[in-house]
Order: C-alpha cells, then structure tokens, then sequence
C-alpha cells in the first residue's frame, strides 16, 4: 500500500490515501526499552494490538499515525525497542485509531535512528530522522490498518473517520493489509485472535519464509519489452555506506523511489505505469492483465507470503476485514 512513502513531509497526503482505502473495506514483550531510558514495564493485560520480536536478537518497531487519526497515549514512544522474544502491547484507543502503520528497524543507535534497515523516515517531532545521505527508500516490511470503535462506545465518543467528508464515526470494523507492493525488508507474521469471517485464511499472513537474498537481482520490468533497457533490473536495496542488503523494491519502487537510487521516473511514466498502475490512465482490470501481475517479485510475494499484496490492484489477496475488538499478535523476525 501506498501508506508506507509516509517520509518526512509527505505524511498528510500519503495517511490519508490509505484511511481512505482501508475504510472502504467490509466484512464478506513484557519488557521494552523506549529511547534514550533503561527498560521499563510492559503494559500487559488484554490488548487489540501486540507486536513481538521473534528473533534472539534486538529490534526496533517503530509507529506512525496518519493524520486525523487518532493517538495512542502519550506515554507510547514512537520507537521502542524490543530484546529478543520480547513483546509490547499498545494501547489502541476504545473509540479507534485510523491509519496505522507499523514496521520493524535493526542495527540503529540508541535513540532508533541511523538504521541500517528500515530507516525510512517520519516526522522529527515523533523522534524520527534522516542520516546525511538520506532516508532509506520506505520499503519495510510492515502492518497497517484501521482499527474500528468498539461496540461499547456510544456513537458520539467514536473517533470521526478522517476520510469522510462528512466526519462520520469509524464503523465498528477493522480494516488491515500486510503489503509488499512496494517492497519487504524483514520476515513477519500477522496472527488474529477472536471471530473474523473476513480475516485471513487460517487467522493468520505468514510471512516469516521471507529473506532479503531472495531478492530478484535481475527482474524484468520492462513492460513485456517495450523498454529494454528495463530487463534485467536489480531489485535490490543497498545500503550506500556498507553496501550490504537493506531491504528489496518492489517493482513500481524500483522505478519510482529515489532514495538510494541515481535515477527515479513518476508512476504515471511510461517505463512505469503497468507495474504502479496509476488510474487514470491504467484501470484496474488492465493492471491486473498487466506484467506487474506476473512478474518475478510478484511470484516471490504469493509463494513466501500468499496473503498479501504484491502489486497495485492485488487487494483481493492482501485486504481484511474483521469486527472491532479482535486481536492482532504482529511478529517481526530479523532479517535473512
């Protein structure tokens, strides 16, 4: 989903988009340490929202909300870090949180900057920052979603929904994806705990066979031979100071991001348009016949994670639905 080019000033526009998508939607660890401190206790106690580090190893998550949203309390830092099996619970309001988006970092400082991946940025005045040498282009791997108003709130005490225009309140329906449109980073998992008709496939997006040396290192996009030049593309994010692996573009990122790239062209382009599927021009139907259905990331994304987007108009694969209240365990690996 579009959401995750959430960097910097970009914020406003981009949350929007994504409350706007996921709205539309219908039903068919107990220590962390938050920048800067020492550990401190865990919340625990019933939670609509648990993120666990699955790995033996540190990892930062990191969290943004779009604007209009919502907030979570002011005690929640923005990034935490989690030791190995660890977890946090974060208090998501009774009245709801719209636009969410939560991802992993690894190899940062002390305060969750300067990672070596999933430094893609936010807003300065929630802790985030850019290096010198730029952001890292937002491909993280990641949940977001919407969570709806519990059934307990009165209508009126009910967060308005920021992409109607009529502020109406959030429905009493979560709304969340795992995308990979543009990109992965570390391997996760997404488990739902309680009644969700129009959740995942076994409650559960199993993302944990992901690796980043399974990245394409030569992908075709160019628009089944229209651009030559575009045949044999590398996939691959490196890091522009350790030249290692941090993180894999998704087709239309490849094309589009600039961050860590000599070269970067707008989604509507030619070279671009039926892998980032921009409509107008290109429809729905036309991107989904198009190459980016049928690429090589494509094939990686619905092999390694079957439930999730992989391209622009995959949302049949990657959006669900399911009552507000439910649970979600979101599970970050380290990097492979």
């Amino acid at each position: 989903m579009i959401f995750n080019s959430l960097i910097s000033g970009d914020m406003h526009l981009r949350a929007l988009v994504l409350v706007l998508m996921v709205a539309s939607c219908r039903l068919a660890p107990t220590r962390m340490r938050a920048i800067g401190g020492g550990p401190v206790a865990d919340g625990g106690g019933s939670t609509r929202l648990r993120v666990v580090n699955g790995s033996p190893s540190d990892l930062w998550i990191f969290y943004q909300i779009g604007e209009g949203g919502g907030s979570m309390s002011a005690s929640t830092p923005h990034q935490i870090l989690l030791a190995g099996g660890q977890h946090h619970d974060y208090p998501i309001p009774d009245r709801g949180l719209a636009s969410v988006r939560v991802w992993a970092g690894v190899g940062c400082d002390r305060t969750g900057n300067n990672c070596q991946i999933g430094q893609s940025g936010g807003p300065p005045d929630e802790g985030f920052s850019c290096p010198d040498y730029h952001c890292a282009p937002p491909v993280d791997s990641k949940f977001e979603g919407t969570f709806g108003c519990l059934p307990t709130v009165d209508a009126g005490g009910c967060l308005p929904n920021p992409s109607d225009p009529q502020h109406r309140p959030l429905p009493a329906t979560d709304s969340f994806d795992t995308s990979l449109v543009d990109g992965f980073t570390v391997p996760f998992r997404v488990r739902v705990s309680g009644s969700c008709p129009g959740g995942p496939v076994g409650g559960e997006v199993d993302c944990s066979g992901l690796a980043l040396s399974m990245c394409p290192s030569a992908e075709d996009i160019s628009s089944r031979g229209q651009f030559p030049t575009l045949a044999s593309e590398d996939l691959r994010v490196i890091h522009p100071l350790t030249g290692a692996s941090a993180g894999c573009y998704g087709d239309c990122s490849r094309l589009t991001m600039p961050q860590w790239q000599s070269t970067a062209i707008l989604p509507a382009a030619p070279q671009a348009q039926l892998y980032c599927c921009p409509t107008p021009p290109i429809s729905p139907d036309v991107c989904r016949a198009g190459p980016g259905a049928s690429s090589g990331y494509t094939s990686l994304a619905h092999a390694q994670c079957p439930q999730t987007y992989a391209y622009a108009y995959d949302d049949a694969r990657g959006l669900f639905a399911c009552p507000a209240g439910v649970r979600y365990e979101v599970t970050f690996y380290a990097p492979r």
